[in-house]
């Protein structure tokens, strides 16, 4: 029996393409006033709408200088009225393991998300990791090693949730914590997950040994 899951946000329990309207575009406009070639906009561009500023950046190997000013503009960006999840959360109150969310962003961007969202009771804990407090990042490897450590729980004791291998999912992998991708709409499947949901409601089955 499994003790613990560890949630990410974007794309796992908040469907991002309710993120809508112009309140992103001062990180656009930087970015496409920026020297980078059109195509590789577009890809940044399509990324950022699923996948936090740091990630994104270090996947496309963003020059500093450009970095320093979409971090700049980040920094005035809100969250739209009317986003909304994929509308199965409800279920994970009801898992008798310890829940943790975890998601990295800018702290008052992921925690009004939260907020709107008004999913903070459904878990034992909720870490940000805050890409505008860098003094004080650790980064998702770090937090989960905690996590585990402050629960006494091993990596088999453990289920990660999210979309993405190339942070929470790829990261667990690496730990040896089991992973469980959401195959939520224009979610790529990543074949080196353990487990493939398209509902959190199939996550009892998986608290399970397996025969």
């Amino acid at each position: 029996m499994k003790k613990g899951i560890i949630f990410d946000l974007d794309m796992c329990i908040l469907d991002t393409h309710s993120l809508t309207g112009p309140f992103f575009d001062p990180v656009i406009r930087v970015l496409y006033q920026s020297r980078l070639p059109d195509d590789r906009k577009k890809a940044i561009e399509a990324q950022l709408w699923t996948t936090s500023l740091d990630d994104t950046v270090a996947i496309y190997h963003v020059p500093p200088d450009i970095v320093q000013e979409m971090r700049a503009a980040y920094q005035f960006i809100e969250v739209p009225e009317g986003i909304y999840s994929y509308g199965d959360e409800a279920c994970i109150r009801d898992l008798p393991v310890g829940k943790y969310l975890v998601t990295s962003g800018y702290r008052n961007f992921q925690e009004t998300k939260i907020a709107k969202l008004g999913i903070a009771d459904l878990f034992d804990g909720i870490i940000i990791d805050a890409t505008d407090d860098p003094r004080a990042r650790k980064g998702k490897r770090q937090i989960f090693i905690d996590i585990m450590a402050q629960n006494g729980w091993g990596v088999g004791d453990v289920l990660v949730v999210g979309d993405n291998p190339k942070s929470e999912l790829g990261i667990a992998k690496e730990l040896g914590i089991t992973t469980v991708q959401t195959l939520r709409p224009t979610v790529t499947k990543w074949d080196e997950a353990d487990h493939h949901i398209t509902s959190l409601s199939e996550l009892k089955a998986l608290l399970l040994p397996s025969e």
